[in-house]
């Protein structure tokens, strides 16, 4: 069955052109499956709510971050799924404000369950010309080509996507932006376009012993005129209540041993509240001037009196 979805997944987008990455990229993707994978949606019997924080290259002045709140719904009739996701991002004196609505229906295969997702989005770019960090060597109001004003855009998009898990295993596959939408906010101008992001997610674990699980996850990213990116995860959780692990990123430029290495430590509060933390040490030549990434993520289950919560992994599956 995992030979079929693997199978499956490869025959859906092998066709599609990869070639930059406008997707946010989150460290600790493994807790945040909903907002890369609409199928993913409804995966669970009880509402979802998180928030994350990512402060990226914080040495540099305005530095990329993002702040996420994304509510998952209980289940519906078993096999639907709706969920919400806003998102906000900022780099220098450009932010983006994203709302999403994601739809999926469940397939129960064996012991697993295939999801089938789509997500539909708007958009809001901003971008400040009258900010006061912006500098030039002459008079920045001599430059006619540097607008003194705040300019905004509004899109829509939609994307696809599925998902394959059991209580050990999981695999997901993505397209959160199928439409290439033009970025310009000269209507007359067509020079930058939203580009289509193919996402792949896998991972599983395994039982050590009674108190302690082994789990290997990798995250696959390619974009339309971007290099392709990786990350491989390996995780440690003890007594289902804390969690260390360690990420390889892929990156960098030439000569670069990859983009950086990534700490991520867990500690599920109790049984509904589960806080993460992840700081993203840089290996590129970044590194004599970024200080790191700093990512923060907190989630919240309602889940009801009557609904036992002994899964293997939930967090993860």
């Amino acid at each position: 069955m995992i030979l079929r979805v693997y199978i499956a997944c490869f025959v859906l987008f092998i066709f599609l052109p990869l070639y930059g990455q406008q997707q946010q990229m989150y460290t600790q993707f493994m807790y945040n499956k909903m907002g890369l994978n609409a199928a993913f949606a409804g995966n669970e019997t009880y509402l979802s709510g998180t928030l994350i924080y990512r402060d990226q290259w914080s040495g540099f002045p305005g530095s990329p971050k993002a702040q996420t709140f994304s509510v998952n719904l209980p289940r519906i009739a078993n096999r639907i799924g709706i969920g919400f996701n806003v998102e906000r991002q900022s780099l220098g004196i450009t932010e983006k404000l994203t709302y999403e609505m994601m739809y999926a229906y469940k397939f129960f295969l064996g012991d697993g369950t295939l999801s089938m997702g789509m997500n539909v989005s708007g958009r809001k770019f901003v971008q400040d010309y009258t900010d006061s960090r912006l500098f030039a060597i002459q008079d920045i109001q001599l430059d006619p080509s540097i607008p003194a004003v705040q300019q905004t855009r509004n899109l829509l998009n939609a994307g696809f996507g599925v998902y394959f898990n059991t209580n050990t295993f999981y695999l997901g596959a993505s397209l959160p932006r199928m439409i290439r939408t033009d970025l310009d906010f000269d209507s007359n101008n067509l020079f930058s376009t939203e580009v289509r992001h193919l996402l792949l997610m896998t991972g599983g674990t395994f039982i050590l012993n009674e108190d302690t699980r082994l789990t290997p996850q990798l995250m696959f990213r390619a974009a339309e005129f971007s290099p392709w990116n990786l990350d491989l995860n390996l995780s440690s959780t003890w007594k289902d209540k804390y969690s260390l692990g360690i990420t390889y990123r892929t990156g960098g430029n030439t000569g670069d041993i990859g983009e950086s290495v990534d700490i991520i430590g867990g500690l599920q509060i109790s049984e509904r509240m589960m806080l993460g933390v992840a700081y993203d040490i840089p290996l590129s030549k970044l590194r004599t001037l970024d200080t790191g990434s700093l990512e923060v993520i907190m989630s919240y289950n309602l889940i009801p009196r009557k609904i036992k919560t002994i899964i293997v992994n939930p967090r993860y599956f």
